[in-house]
């Protein structure tokens, strides 16, 4: 990728642009589209890990009478329990098939405090759709190609507080980084995100946001009926194609072990960060436009 440097600094914006475009994820993907015909399986995936999420949620020191805007909410998995510890929560998610079942949600288990707007986050206006919140939260959704931008106006959209949680370190296990080498090819870059240090060096050099940062340990796991159920979610969620099934089918007969109710588990850990920041503390965010840092060349 070369030296990437202007008179001894990295601009962070423009490597993050530079990665999101390799990663094709500037705009020829229907993201929309995309997470609507995932949500079913996003919901119920979600709504068994409510462990982890009552341990992130604690660590938040959220109040009563606080108002929280949620960014990408998908099915509520921190919507729902922040709900009943707040005053109101805002979701916010650009795929009417995620905020279907977050409503489906929050009608089974009798939540009435959460307004749901489907939008883009980069379309989202403040003092038209939204007002300032306490607190704002975005849990492993910010892959918009502007995120100078869009973390801009999290700040502003926030009276007291800003909470990001996202990858810190590599995720993958088991030999997962080979499979997606031979599904996507080399050269790609799969299903393996940036870490977090890109978006804190963004905050702390563009931004001038100096946040801080703490990293947990984070268990993931999702058990299947047999082989046959692993392949086809796996499939559905990753949208391959057919002739990748058997090299998945190859993969995940290695890496799956049973339980102790006979069904077959797959199982990661790796290590989870949290961004924040309080409103007043750093002078403000500077203009990300016009950047001194100059623009790199991919």
């Amino acid at each position: 990728m070369g030296v990437l440097t202007i008179q001894g600094f990295i601009n962070w914006l423009e490597l993050w642009k530079m990665m999101r475009r390799r990663d094709h994820h500037d705009g020829d993907v229907d993201k929309a589209k995309f997470w609507d015909q995932r949500a079913q399986e996003f919901n119920r995936h979600t709504l068994e890990h409510r462990g982890r999420t009552e341990e992130q949620i604690e660590r938040m020191g959220l109040l009563p009478t606080d108002s929280v805007l949620d960014i990408g909410a998908g099915t509520g998995r921190l919507a729902l329990p922040i709900a009943r510890r707040v005053s109101k929560v805002t979701a916010i998610d650009q795929s009417g098939g995620m905020l279907g079942c977050l409503k489906d949600n929050m009608a089974r288990e009798g939540i009435d405090n959460i307004e749901c707007i489907q939008k883009p986050w980069e379309d989202v206006e403040i003092g038209v759709d939204i007002e300032p919140h306490d607190v704002v939260i975005a849990s492993h959704s910010l892959g918009m190609y502007d995120i100078g931008g869009a973390v801009s106006k999290m700040d502003q959209a926030a009276k007291r507080q800003v909470y990001i949680l996202t990858f810190a370190g590599g995720w993958m296990q088991d030999g997962e980084e080979e499979l997606w080498h031979r599904i996507r090819g080399r050269g790609k870059r799969g299903h393996r995100h940036s870490d977090y240090m890109l978006l804190y060096n963004i905050l702390h050099d563009n931004l001038e946001i100096y946040a801080d940062v703490s990293i947990t340990k984070r268990k993931w796991h999702q058990s299947y009926a047999d082989l046959d159920e692993a392949v086809l979610k796996w499939k559905e969620m990753h949208d391959l194609s057919p002739d990748k099934e058997e090299i998945l089918r190859e993969h995940l007969e290695k890496v799956l072990r049973p339980d102790q109710q006979g069904r077959l588990t797959y199982s990661r850990l790796s290590k989870e960060a949290m961004i924040s920041w309080s409103k007043g503390t750093n002078g403000g965010v500077a203009a990300v436009s016009g950047s001194p840092f100059g623009k790199l060349e991919d």
